[in-house]
């Protein structure tokens, strides 16, 4: 009987926690080496490291959420009689409750990283522009609603638990539904095309370009998984099997969250991922231009980090960490002949003397080679 009964109830637990848990170790690991490079590279971390940091850590609790919440029937049609009734729904419930409001916040949070990282570049004023409306809509489509329709019953039970008698002060319905979806797709799309218009107004070697251009358009990825969510988000509010029918639902709000810290967390990383690119793909993948752009490893960006003033000379010198080459100082714009090889510059100027007692004499310039 056991085997007869185990093809009529199946369990899609596994296929639930397998891909949402790989993809959640996957983007930390992603997230972690932009961290630590970019301490290495003595550089203090920005409100986007923050941001992606605390959406990663919420990230990994929900999928510790996800485990408790296929644990009591998540996976498994509402009538298998492994789900002991009413306890193991009102669990179920109640986890779901908590994973669903974790994973709005995470991805509210991971947007706000994302325009954090955006207003750092040097964007026109029309790109600002779009980005701080991007960061209007976040706030008031994707975080104050969808919290506010999480926690809008009392008493506070009522939320999770529908058996409970409730009142609501709004009721989340199909159209806030369908703004937050559209809100989270329009977004998405805000942060993969902004970059990639930028990238068109830089100097940058064709490589560089390719790579941005590439790791911005993954972004994609994000925004399938959440036109997906909000097409099962529709799908559910009929269903009578919310335990079966709401693993789709389940996978792609989670893999909608940590495909976005992967993909976020890449556009720091053009450096080592040049690197590593150079030791993987034949050398005929990697031909360089001869230009010589200033920004030839990535994107410039307003500096975070602090220039500090050393020496005692007349013309004081301004440096930076050894170990920050963003390639956008006035070193790396001078040709390379004319860098000595520990790194100094060498500042030519010519100067013309006239005498008065003799206006048609005129002395041969001099040439004068200060090193700083």
């Amino acid at each position: 009987m056991s085997e007869p009964q185990q093809k009529h109830w199946p369990d899609r637990a596994p296929n639930i926690l397998v891909p949402t848990t790989i993809l959640c170790v996957l983007s930390t690991l992603v997230l972690a080496w932009r961290i630590s490079y970019t301490i290495r590279c003595s550089r203090k971390l920005s409100l986007s490291d923050c941001l992606m940091t605390i959406a990663a850590i919420l990230s990994i609790v929900a999928t510790g959420v996800r485990y408790r919440t296929c644990f009591h029937g998540q996976g498994r049609h509402i009538m298998d009689p492994s789900i002991r009734k009413p306890y193991d729904i009102l669990q179920y419930s109640y986890y779901l409750w908590i994973g669903q409001t974790i994973n709005i916040i995470a991805v509210a949070i991971l947007k706000y990283s994302i325009c954090s990282y955006l207003l750092l570049m040097r964007f026109s004023r029309v790109y600002l522009a779009i980005v701080w409306a991007s960061v209007l809509m976040v706030t008031t489509l994707n975080f104050v609603l969808p919290v506010m329709g999480m926690f809008c019953q009392t008493p506070f039970e009522a939320n999770w638990n529908k058996s409970v008698k409730s009142k609501c002060f709004m009721t989340p319905n199909e159209t806030i539904m369908y703004t937050q979806g559209v809100s989270n797709c329009v977004t998405d799309l805000v942060y993969i095309a902004a970059p990639i218009a930028y990238l068109s107004t830089l100097q940058l070697r064709k490589r560089a370009k390719w790579r941005l251009r590439i790791v911005f358009c993954l972004g994609s990825i994000a925004t399938a998984c959440s036109i997906a969510e909000t097409i099962e988000m529709s799908a559910l509010k009929k269903t009578r099997d919310p335990t079966w029918e709401g693993s789709n639902l389940n996978i792609w709000s989670a893999c909608e969250l940590s495909v976005g810290v992967l993909v976020a967390s890449l556009p720091p990383l053009g450096k080592p991922i040049d690197s590593m690119l150079d030791r993987i793909l034949p050398s005929s993948f990697l031909v360089t231009d001869p230009d010589n752009c200033p920004y030839n490893n990535g994107l410039p960006m307003f500096s975070i980090s602090k220039q500090f003033t050393t020496g005692s000379k007349p013309t004081r010198e301004r440096t930076r960490s050894k170990n920050y080459d963003d390639r956008d100082s006035d070193k790396y714009i001078l040709k390379e002949a004319e860098q000595l090889e520990n790194d100094e510059i060498i500042r030519t100027i010519s100067h013309g003397v006239c005498i008065d007692e003799h206006p048609g004499t005129q002395i041969a310039d001099r040439i004068h080679k200060d090193h700083d």
